[in-house]
């Protein structure tokens, strides 16, 4: 599935933060593989869990990562992310431009 965005957008202009910043292209690589939780992720890379859920918010606000709910460890309820589309598209100038 392909993610579009307005290449004037505040949607597009979060994502290109994210790509420019190296904790958020980690993050994505990383969930592109498989889902994972906030903790997982935060002791992988070896960051502090609140920059973890700092970057995640921001992909999941925009839909580049979703969030699913699982059972953990004791059977609590855990939250998984793992990205929700393999290709990022930003469209120049809107869909006016549309051919």
């Amino acid at each position: 599935m392909t993610k579009t965005f307005d290449f004037d957008s505040w949607q597009a202009k979060l994502v290109a933060l994210e790509l420019a910043n190296k904790i958020g292209r980690e993050l994505m690589k990383r969930l592109n593989v498989e889902p994972q939780t906030p903790s997982h992720l935060a002791n992988a890379m070896g960051i502090p869990l609140p920059t973890v859920l700092f970057h995640l918010a921001r992909l999941e606000t925009v839909g580049v990562v979703e969030c699913r709910r699982g059972l953990g460890k004791r059977l609590r309820e855990v939250k998984y992310y793992k990205v929700s589309s393999q290709e990022i598209v930003f469209k120049i100038g809107g869909e006016k431009n549309e051919r």
